[in-house]
């Protein structure tokens, strides 16, 4: 299916599979016996063949699968129709079990659409949670594959979470899911910041941890932009040394502010982040704590130890809120 039509005839389907208010598998698989299956949609089969609560739909779409699919496929499909029922992180479990033939976020795809429409979560419940969530931190892949766009219902992604993951090229695929809220990456390789995220309209949570590797050199901050946020909330970053962080802001809207062991020499980037309620910045490079800390009224935690602090400029006056103050100098700073 190479032919503009025949695009235009995939798009379609992936349209009517990802409509939330009618279950269109029976008419998707009406099509697909009419019109043709290529890889795309074989990944869709595979996914109501296994997750549709109807025996009937489900059945039609396994007996298009061993029309159009490799033995092996079908087999995956078979055993995985057998176990669906007792498996937790839906990626990892799914991948373990997924043909090369077949694209596991395509196969993803079919199984969310299918398990909401059986379920038809409520606003906020947990089944809704898990509907919006991909948690991809146990997938042992290099690359996400740019199928994940048609998941623009998530809020929430975890990355694959270790050292060979290529951040660079998963970036600008996450950058056109306009949902997601909550952004986590652990163990990976980080040279640059992803400010790519922080052009996100959505986005609240924003988490980087190093996990057990050790970065090669320092993750800078890139030239260009965005470097701020309306949106972020809460933004974590532990254990990765920041080149150029003064760059980075205004977050006008952050209310936590974790930062650890980042190597910051300054908190510049904080100015006018009015909203902060806690902020961590424990075991950096700051001599001087700068007096618009004094300005963060909303303060209820600050945390500025084991910094070679030199000078303080901090009026606690105004500091109301303030519960908690740490500026414990490191040992011969």
């Amino acid at each position: 299916m190479s032919t503009e039509d025949d695009i235009n005839y995939v798009r379609q389907i992936t349209r009517l599979m990802c409509d939330r208010e009618t279950d269109n598998c029976p008419l998707i698989i009406d099509l697909l016996e009419g019109m043709g299956v290529n890889a795309q949609l074989l990944g869709y089969l595979f996914g109501i063949a296994v997750f549709h609560s109807d025996r009937y739909t489900s059945g039609r779409a396994m007996a298009l699968l061993e029309r159009h699919a490799s033995e092996q496929t079908v087999h995956k499909a078979k055993r995985l129709r057998e176990t669906s029922a007792y498996y937790y992180e839906e990626a990892e479990f799914l991948s373990r079990h997924k043909s090369d033939e077949v694209d596991l976020f395509h196969i993803l795809l079919a199984g969310k659409m299918c398990l909401w429409h059986r379920y038809r979560p409520e606003v906020g419940s947990n089944a809704e949670v898990a509907f919006r969530t991909l948690d991809l931190r146990r997938l042992p892949c290099r690359h996400l594959s740019p199928a994940i766009t048609a998941l623009n219902f998530l809020t929430f992604v975890a990355l694959p979470a270790h050292r060979d993951f290529d951040l660079p090229s998963a970036l600008p695929l996450l950058a056109q899911m306009p949902m997601l809220e909550t952004v986590i990456l652990e163990n990976i390789r980080i040279e640059q910041f992803p400010i790519e995220l922080l052009a996100l309209p959505r986005l609240s949570v924003l988490i980087l941890r190093k996990g057990t590797i050790r970065p090669r050199a320092p993750m800078r901050v890139p030239e260009g932009g965005p470097y701020g946020s309306k949106s972020l909330e809460r933004l974590i970053c532990e254990g990765y040394p920041v080149v150029g962080a003064e760059r980075l802001g205004p977050f006008p809207n952050l209310r936590e502010a974790v930062l650890p062991r980042c190597g910051l020499t300054t908190l510049d980037f904080l100015a006018h982040s009015q909203r902060v309620e806690h902020l961590n910045a424990r075991y950096n490079q700051i001599e001087h704590l700068p007096a618009f800390l004094s300005k963060l009224t909303a303060l209820r935690t600050l945390d500025v130890s084991q910094n070679p602090l030199r000078c303080i400029a901090l009026d606690l006056s105004q500091l109301e809120h303030l519960e908690a103050l740490d500026l414990t100098l490191r040992r011969g700073g």
